[in-house]
């Protein structure tokens, strides 16, 4: 192994990884992570690894199998989380992205495949009894916002939220980025927009753009995700942005030198 492919990989990937980010800031004390819209897996892996309770959503069969084959000692829920109990609703996915499986079709290659049972988080808390909720991450594909009215903010109160926005997803179903980030800014939370420069296709890689804090101006076409944190959690958390983005820097720059740009 040449020592450029040795610090490239302990610099870690070539983008940005707001999940991990949240992991320097928090994962370190013992908790519990919920996990909606887990796809394969790997949102959960540096939670796991510091000994986290990990609870999971996946209601695409393909994605869980994949998920399942990865961490078969994390129990995963197959229903979809939205803001009503018990509906059956179709699940459309594409050929083109194994992460873009939703409950509303937003592209062109969409095909329901499968019709899943849905869940408000409040009512599955309830039935696993579950004592705390440290970290919660939402990636679903336009639905966000629906799963984070659907939680119960009165009884529990994460450390750190990491959840996705693009209004090309959420207008048509009738909120923006804006709705989001206010709803958790409402919640007690400071807000970290990590936006992404304009996605060309779905499928493949994606450009990282910036951190800015909430409130700011975001691009009608862009997309990213949403870092919220508890008030005292902000220092720390824009410290490992810093990190990241140094770190990112000299990855992109070791990369160029392996003749990888």
């Amino acid at each position: 192994m040449g020592f450029r492919h040795m610090i490239a990989r302990a610099l870690g990937p070539a983008d940005v990884d707001e999940v991990v980010l949240v992991s320097h800031v928090i994962a370190t004390e013992p908790g519990t992570m919920v996990d909606v819209g887990a796809h394969h897996g790997y949102a959960m892996d540096p939670f796991l690894r510091h000994g986290w309770k990990v609870y999971g959503f996946e209601p695409d069969p393909a994605n869980r199998q994949v998920l399942n084959s990865r961490h078969p000692e994390v129990a995963v829920d197959v229903r979809a989380v939205s803001e009503t109990d018990g509906q059956s609703v179709s699940l459309f996915t594409s050929d083109v992205s194994t992460g873009i499986s939703t409950l509303s079709p937003f592209h062109d290659t969409h095909a329901a495949t499968t019709t899943v049972q849905t869940v408000r988080l409040d009512t599955f808390l309830a039935e696993e009894r579950v004592e705390s909720v440290d970290f919660l991450k939402v990636d679903i594909e336009g639905y966000d916002l629906f799963a984070l009215r659907s939680f119960p903010w009165n009884t529990y109160h994460p450390r750190a939220v990491v959840c996705e926005f693009e209004d090309h997803k959420t207008v048509p179903l009738g909120h923006s980025v804006h709705d989001i980030a206010k709803f958790l800014e409402q919640q007690g939370y400071e807000v970290i927009v990590s936006e992404w420069e304009p996605i060309v296709e779905y499928g493949r890689r994606h450009t990282w753009k910036r951190f800015v804090r909430y409130p700011a101006t975001i691009a009608a076409d862009g997309w990213g995700n949403l870092i919220a944190v508890q008030p005292q959690l902000l220092e720390a958390t824009e410290r490992a942005e810093r990190w990241t983005i140094r770190r990112l820097r000299i990855r992109r720059w070791v990369d160029r030198l392996r003749g990888k740009a």
